[in-house]
């Protein structure tokens, strides 16, 4: 019985850990590519409010502008 019970505590914790990092994560958006948007962090701020933050994700080409954001309560966490 005690083997049991001790078998269950992992899965629990890793569950618990998972919904606390999920609350904090925020939400991301692409504004669109770097070379059309020259200031992605203030774009975001400007799109978003001022606890936003921008950065050009150079994944080839000119890159990407993602934003990342606190999620509002009515939407979902990414």
């Amino acid at each position: 019985m005690a083997k049991a019970a001790s078998t269950l505590v992992f899965p629990i914790i890793f569950l618990v850990m998972f919904a606390l990092i999920e609350q904090n994560m925020g939400c991301m958006a692409v504004l669109g590519s770097c070379g059309v948007i020259t200031d992605c962090s203030g774009s975001c701020k400007t799109k978003f409010g001022q606890d936003a933050s921008g950065d050009c994700d150079r994944d080839g080409g000119q890159g990407t502008c993602m934003c990342g954001y606190p999620c509002p309560h009515d939407k979902l966490h990414m």
